[in-house]
């Protein structure tokens, strides 16, 4: 067994031998360590903005409903009845004494008809008593009837003129109510309403009224057009006003048919003259405070505060740098900048 061992022992060494000889091992080779890779630092870009010239505007913007100074609410005052007719349709143009409607009058024109006859009959007899030499007393006692018929005439014939309702002043019809040709009225009842179109106003209420003093002209945006508008009432003005209508009230010379003044709004007349269809829209009424002409304006937000210090990051030979900046009239968006930006100077944005 011991002679089997040592054989064994001969052979892996003389296996061994022979390998060595040859070159080759039965250990791994070691890796070869390769060089970093050389890593290039990307190139940092930025949105920019080009600083410009512009008009800068410093305004305050309220908005309100056109509507007319004077609006008249048309009623029969003194009878009802059945309308026959309608002159006029939402949206027109009427004069001082147009007519609007009129009531059927069908049994007032058979008493007219029927009086105008008796009043015939009772001229006749006048003639028949002077013409038979008939006493003085006798024909003023028949011309006497001619007049009571003739009382009872005018009487009728007031009632007929009143059937027909006419606008009180030029103007535009703004509505008609729900009342057709064949329905009944009543007195009181409200049948159109028409509003005094010399006289367009809009009340606004601003946070702060202080800057619109009576006489302040603005611009009235209505849709895409503008008009300019003057400010003829203020919550500064108001007292003085009441004070003054209470004492015109007192002498009966008061108007009720202008506006009823609210204490925080700012009332706007227009200057210029407005579509009739105007009433009821919304429009903008724009104060402008101050401004400035041709002006290097930027945004807001580009105006960063560094080191208690207002600066303006600009590219400048593809680098962020910060620029001290002296800011002139601010809104709420925009700002003038009165030094350390110049017109074409790139700005970045982020």
């Amino acid at each position: 067994m011991k002679k089997l061992n040592r054989r064994a022992a001969a052979l892996l060494i003389a296996a061994v031998t022979s390998l060595s000889a040859s070159g080759c091992y039965l250990l791994p080779d070691e890796e070869e360590v390769l060089a970093p890779p050389v890593v290039k630092a990307s190139e940092v870009k930025y949105s920019t903005v080009t600083a410009k010239r512009k008009d800068l505007e410093k305004r305050l913007i309220n908005s309100g409903t056109v509507t007319a100074e004077k609006q008249y609410m048309l009623t029969y005052e003194k009878q009802g009845g059945t309308i026959s007719k309608f002159y006029v349709h939402t949206g027109d143009t009427v004069k001082a004494g147009d007519p609007i409607c009129e009531l059927e009058t069908a049994d007032v024109d058979y008493q007219i008809t029927e009086k105008e006859l008796y009043k015939k009959k009772a001229e006749l007899n006048v003639t028949i008593v002077a013409q038979r030499g008939g006493t003085q007393a006798e024909v003023d006692k028949a011309y006497v009837e001619v007049e009571l018929i003739q009382n009872e005439l005018d009487k009728l014939y007031e009632k007929k003129n009143q059937a027909v309702l006419t606008s009180p002043v030029d103007g535009t019809v703004s509505n008609i109510a729900d009342v057709r040709v064949g329905d009944s009225v009543g007195t009181g009842q409200n049948i159109c309403t028409v509003i005094d179109t010399t006289g367009f106003y809009i009340g606004i209420k601003p946070t702060d009224p202080a800057p619109f003093a009576i006489d302040t002209e603005l611009t009235i945006k209505l849709g895409d057009k503008e008009y300019t508008g003057v400010v003829f009432m203020n919550p500064q003005s108001l007292l003085a006003y009441k004070e003054q209508v209470k004492e015109e009230d007192d002498h009966g010379k008061a108007d009720n048919s202008g506006i009823t003044y609210e204490p925080d709004i700012v009332y706007v007349r227009f200057k210029d003259e407005v579509p009739t269809d105007a009433v009821g829209q919304l429009a903008d009424c724009i104060l402008v405070q101050e401004s400035v002409k041709n002006a290097v304006v930027i945004s807001n937000n580009l105006i960063k505060t560094v080191d208690g210090q207002k600066v303006v990051y600009v590219l400048q030979d593809g680098e962020k740098v910060a620029v001290p900046v002296q800011i002139g009239l601010k809104t709420g968006s925009q700002a003038e900048i009165i030094s350390g930006i110049n017109e074409g100077d790139e700005l970045i944005l982020r």
